[in-house]
């Protein structure tokens, strides 16, 4: 059953009656009082949201106002897919008929298929990158400010990852959650594999490297949920 934008557009009216938080603080570096700002707020905010995980520890790593948004829809999903598991899987999956997770890592892969053994709509993938991604140990404000060029991995050499989508046919998932490694592609491999009415889910999509999602899916109703520091936007596809 599609999300009509009439629903859609009722529960962001309704959770962002008192959002978690009301916008993203990061600043760029060159910007010195908004930097300064910025540092000075940091720890407060981090604080904050570490202590919702700590109050909420089922839940996934996504904006609080996102999840919220998630639960109230969660009558409209059928089938659904995630890139990145652990959390999101346990969580999202009970409301799915089928739910499609798909990992790179495998020590991760295997830590995770114990948890959601009991979880028979879980279809669980591993799938390796093509050549050696070991994980970035960057900064966070290094995660927001980097271009695609500038990212020290490319998406290429997630290929089979990014590219297990395509094996679907269009339209056939009514929510996609691309919370895993090359975001950007995957997001772009979705847009044709979700439904007219569905919706598509980036987590961190404040990172600079992830703006040709926002550029593809301009014309798209969506919601923008942030803790103050990491963003978690939803889309509606038209």
């Amino acid at each position: 059953m599609s999300i009509s934008l009439e629903d859609f557009e009722k529960v962001k009216a309704e959770v962002m009656k008192k959002p978690y938080a009301h916008k993203n603080i990061t600043a760029s570096p060159k910007d010195g009082l908004s930097y300064l700002r910025y540092r000075l707020k940091r720890p407060l905010i981090k604080s904050r949201y570490l202590k919702y995980q700590k109050d909420h520890p089922n839940e996934p790593w996504l904006c609080p106002d996102a999840i919220k948004i998630l639960n109230v829809l969660s009558s409209y999903f059928s089938n659904g897919l995630e890139y990145g598991s652990g959390r999101s899987t346990s969580y999202f999956a009970p409301f799915f008929e089928k739910y499609v997770s798909i990992e790179h890592e495998e020590d991760w892969y295997q830590n995770v298929k114990e948890k959601i053994a009991a979880l028979p709509q879980v279809e669980y993938y591993l799938v390796k990158p093509e050549n050696e991604a070991p994980q970035q140990h960057l900064s966070s404000e290094e995660q927001v400010f980097f271009t695609k060029e500038e990212y020290p991995i490319s998406d290429e050499v997630f290929t089979s990852y990014t590219n297990f989508i395509l094996s679907y046919e269009d339209g056939y998932f009514d929510f996609i959650l691309i919370d895993g490694r090359a975001r950007r592609t995957c997001a772009l491999n979705s847009i044709e594999k979700l439904k007219s009415g569905g919706i598509l889910i980036l987590d961190n999509s404040e990172r600079k490297r992830y703006q040709k999602v926002h550029q593809a899916l301009r014309s798209w109703p969506k919601i923008e949920t942030t803790t103050g520091l990491t963003d978690t936007t939803i889309w509606r596809k038209p």
